[in-house]
């Protein structure tokens, strides 16, 4: 290994040798003992003595024959910091390693700069740390690592009491083996582990094993994932990301039930550790330090329509006139690859005149209709098209180790033919392929879908130096970077991708989405579920595929039921591989799809206040209960229910048939109404509902004023909702002091007392006020 431990062999960390201070960090030195694994039971052993390991040798089933492996050592390091307001940075690696002497955003996830020296103390079995809030003890031997909050309770510590019967360690807290290394820490007995990204499995990860490797995953089912994040959540009171681009083994309890076992390959751990019990505060931290994104612009929180593929440009504006013939408000019409001449895993941006003529009159076209077009991109090029000889040879592709132009990986090609990718990491390539959008944004195009990303092979040489462990994961954080960042630079608004690929500071190039579900109860489930996890790690603005991307046909139920979903996330937009819009499903499904989307125009106003609260405060707009609710015991685990923003609380329907069903459901404390008919429960407590095919329980805490707008069938879109007069609901008794962000960015703060409402600041709004006792 490059690290400088011998990949053949096995080494655990047993003890501290030095401790010094050096600016903006502590360095720690370490030994680590050669170790070998027990034959055809679990456990480690090392050269030292039986009693010094603390094996139990009087055990009358002690393994015999053991064999002490040499007492041979190596040398390691631990550097610690203090970043962000007060969490702390934990590089353990053999000494000399690249990572020790790089600083904290060195591979692009993490965008605070400075870098402080914490306080130290020394005492004669221990080394404290204190970061703010995060303090360390490094127990000198042997090695062990514990992490408590600013308050002194424990939120973290390594594995190294948890041992077999023998006395033979399972869990060594730091273990070099196999090329690899592993961080092992102790599960507390009710402690729940949430996060590593948009994984489609249960919130709670306890029990679960996941490999943390970006990939095209076709489809929301086969255990894969597009967006994984090494982020993850402890009920105990802590929150850390791995630093790395590198494959994520994380074992949650699933070997061994006590034991958190985070492997990278490599042999380097870059982690960065925040406490405190409100992950609320934790996810405000952990932003801080990697980036928070920007509020996308209004128009983004409209209904989006789109399918693979429209073929033309009049079938396009066909739905944007069936649209306004159905009274269904939109804002955006996405257009998928048959914009382009060569359009199988390609963009070359060349546009297709014969499907879809002059773009910017297509463009003026739709937006005579209210729409603004969104477009499909991907970061590969394919050989027949005249653009991929201009850039193999200015050499903007990726290379193999070899030096050869590499080939999409993971991702099967229709033809057989290779397909090149754009360097992100070469500065000319980055802007070459930047410009390429230049035209289209000043023909009115309004937002580029980034596609795919997930394709870099292992053994791609990226032109800055990347180290090839590192490279896959980060590369679709490059790519929606390098295009976000420019339609932001070019078009002087705040950026907006329509991302699937992603990766740790992904967040900060909204939006994102929850790739190839399917057009199943099952998709529709793993699609929210994916959602809610990746809110935990990658705090933004996140959507999904209304009605799922492929599959069975979909049913005009469950089709129903995916888009009240979606008419209560944080981005709306319905696709598929069939048609998509409301009229093909029936009269029933396109009233009370009709209704559900002037629904969500309704509530722009909310929404706009819970984007900007979510964006200021680093904080998703899509909440698992237990983001606002972690001292509530059953929050943790309810993965099929979510808040939008504070205080809505939205109840999907998890059906695809067309007659009443009976919805059970968590409330959390409090006393909560439906804003659609007026029912109150009160929790802390499940309820049991039977609701019709128009019914999905949303529901709002009591006490709050809810802004919403009056939405006829003569409204098209956002823009018409601009200087409408907005409602302020208020709910129960409630009188409040609101500050809120109108349509036009102006700060209102407004008064509510009794059925009074005084404003002050920007006058886009004049509210009144309606009351729900």
């Amino acid at each position: 290994m490059s690290t400088g431990m011998d990949a053949q062999q096995a080494y655990l960390l047993r003890s501290v040798t030095e401790v010094t201070t050096e600016p903006g960090a502590v360095r720690i030195g370490l030994q680590a003992l050669r170790a070998v694994s027990l034959p055809g039971t679990p456990g480690w052993l090392t050269g030292e003595s039986m009693a010094d390991q603390g094996i139990e040798t009087e055990m009358p089933n002690l393994p015999r024959g053991l064999q002490l492996p040499p007492l041979e050592s190596q040398r390691a390091e631990m550097r610690v910091s203090a970043l962000g307001s007060g969490s702390a940075r934990v590089v353990i690696a053999p000494a000399g390693a690249r990572v020790l002497g790089e600083e904290a955003g060195w591979l692009g996830i993490v965008t605070a700069e400075e870098e402080r020296a914490p306080q130290v103390t020394e005492h004669e079995d221990r080394v404290e740390i204190d970061c703010g809030m995060i303090r360390l003890e490094i127990h000198r031997q042997p090695f062990s690592l514990q992490a408590f909050d600013s308050a002194g309770r424990r939120v973290l510590r390594t594995a190294e009491r948890l041992r077999q019967v023998a006395g033979f360690p399972m869990a060594p807290p730091v273990l070099w083996h196999g090329g690899q290394v592993q961080l092992q820490a102790e599960l507390a007995a009710e402690e729940d582990i949430t996060g590593f990204g948009e994984q489609f499995s249960r919130l709670v990860k306890n029990g679960q094993q996941l490999v943390l490797r970006a990939e095209d995953a076709l489809g929301t089912g086969t255990g894969r994932a597009y967006k994984p994040v090494p982020v993850w959540h402890s009920t105990a009171g802590y929150t850390a990301l791995l630093n790395t681009g590198a494959q994520v083994v994380a074992d949650v309890g699933h070997e061994r039930a006590s034991v958190l076992s985070l492997q990278v390959p490599g042999g380097e751990l870059d982690l960065v550790l925040t406490a405190g019990q409100d992950p609320r505060e934790r996810l405000r931290e952990y932003t801080e330090i990697t980036g928070r994104a920007p509020v996308p612009p209004l128009w983004a929180f409209g209904y989006w329509m789109g399918r693979c593929r429209y073929h033309s440009a009049e079938e396009m504006l066909d739905v944007a006139r069936s649209m306004r013939q159905h009274e269904v408000p939109c804002d955006v019409l996405h257009l998928d690859p048959d914009w382009l001449v060569v359009d199988r895993l390609n963009t070359d941006f060349i546009w297709n005149t014969d499907r879809f003529g002059d773009r910017a009159e297509f463009v003026a076209a739709l937006r005579e209709q209210g729409c603004r077009l969104s477009i499909w991109e991907l970061p590969y090029l394919d050989p027949h098209s005249p653009r991929y000889a201009e850039a193999a040879e200015a050499g903007y592709l990726v290379r193999d180790a070899a030096g050869q132009i590499a080939e999409v990986a993971g991702t099967p090609t229709p033809d057989g033919r290779h397909r090149a990718l754009i360097d992100f990491t070469n500065p000319a390539a980055r802007s070459w392929w930047q410009h390429l959008h230049d035209d289209f944004l000043d023909d009115g195009v309004a937002v580029f879908k980034t596609d795919f990303g997930e394709g870099l092979p292992d053994d791609a040489a990226l032109a800055d130096g990347t180290p090839a462990v590192h490279a896959h994961n980060l590369y679709p954080l490059l790519y929606n970077r390098a295009v976000s960042e420019h339609l932001g630079a070019h078009t002087g608004r705040a950026p907006l991708v329509w991302g699937r690929s992603g990766w740790a500071g992904s967040h900060r190039y909204p939006g994102q989405w929850g790739g190839d579900a399917e057009s199943t109860v099952a998709g529709l489930q793993a699609t929210l579920r994916g959602g809610l996890s990746y809110a935990l790690s990658a705090p933004g603005f996140w959507s999904h595929d209304i009605g799922g991307f492929f599959g069975p046909e979909l049913t005009p139920g469950l089709y129903v039921r995916w888009t009240q979903l979606g008419a209560l996330s944080p981005l709306m937009r319905a696709h598929g591989l069939r048609p998509r819009e409301p009229w093909q499903f029936g009269e029933q499904a396109l009233a009370i799809c009709r209704d559900w989307i002037r629904l969500r125009y309704e509530l722009l106003p909310y929404l706009w206040q819970a984007a900007h609260r979510s964006a200021a405060a680093g904080l998703p707009m899509l909440r698992p209960l237990a983001l606002e609710f972690p001292t509530d015991p059953f929050a943790a685990g309810i993965d099929d229910q979510f808040l939008l923003g504070e205080d809505l609380l939205v109840v999907p329907v998890l059906d695809d048939g067309t007659a009443p069903v009976t919805r059970r459901f968590y409330v959390p404390a409090g006393e909560w109404v439906d804003i659609l008919d007026g029912s109150v429960v009160t929790g802390p407590g499940f309820h049991s509902r039977t609701v019709g095919l128009e019914q999905m329980p949303v529901l709002v805490r009591t006490g709050t004023v809810l802004p919403r707008v009056e939405v006829g069938a003569e409204v098209r879109n956002t823009d018409e909702l601009v200087g409408r007069p907005w409602v302020m609901h208020a709910y129960g008794a409630a009188n409040a002091d609101l500050e809120l962000t109108d349509f036009d960015g102006g700060t209102l703060r407004v008064q509510v007392r009794g059925t009074e409402v005084q404003v002050d600041g920007a006058q886009q709004v004049h509210p009144t006020v309606v009351r729900h006792s």
